[in-house]
């Protein structure tokens, strides 16, 4: 499984949080991590421990979110309707749960933190994600079945491996 970030969130801060949480994931849990940096805003970044990429927004959304059915089965809206607000790509800022194959199985569909956005929206932020799994992995997925993500079971889909 790799986490990817889509850099750079548009606030300063939560850039510098997904960044912290994404070593913490790596260095204390040895997940894979990477940075697909589509918005370059926040200067340069030393001593990440996965590979950082600098692709279009338009390359990402080819290659990650459009027409994804994997990816569909687990969001709300349609990667359309998620990343392409009023015609213009929306992906900065956002996290990805990949397979080692590169397909994503999950997406956040919020950039930053909940506050403002409607009830529930935390499960779709990407800080309230990695947040979560920084303090537990085994807290939102199966640390055995890492590309069976969902968030809402009880239980790990494919060995049964109980998630607290």
């Amino acid at each position: 499984m790799i986490l990817r970030y889509y850099a750079d969130a548009e606030i300063s801060e939560w850039h510098d949080h997904a960044l912290r949480l994404l070593k913490t994931l790596h260095d204390e849990y040895g997940i894979t991590v990477e940075i697909d940096r589509i918005d370059e805003q926040h200067g340069l970044i030393t001593d990440f421990p996965g590979e950082v990429r600098y692709p279009t927004p338009e390359d990402v959304y080819e290659r990650d979110l459009k027409r994804n059915r994997e990816l569909n089965q687990v969001i709300e809206q349609t990667p359309s309707e998620a990343f392409k607000r009023y015609g213009k790509l929306d992906i900065a800022g956002n996290i990805s749960v990949v397979d080692d194959g590169g397909t994503v199985w999950w997406a956040s569909t919020l950039p930053g933190y909940a506050d403002g956005y409607r009830l529930d929206a935390e499960s779709r932020t990407a800080m309230d994600f990695l947040e979560d799994i920084a303090a537990s992995p085994s807290n939102r997925l199966c640390v055995e079945c890492l590309s069976l993500l969902d968030g809402d079971e009880s239980f790990c889909p494919n060995c049964g491996y109980e998630v607290p």
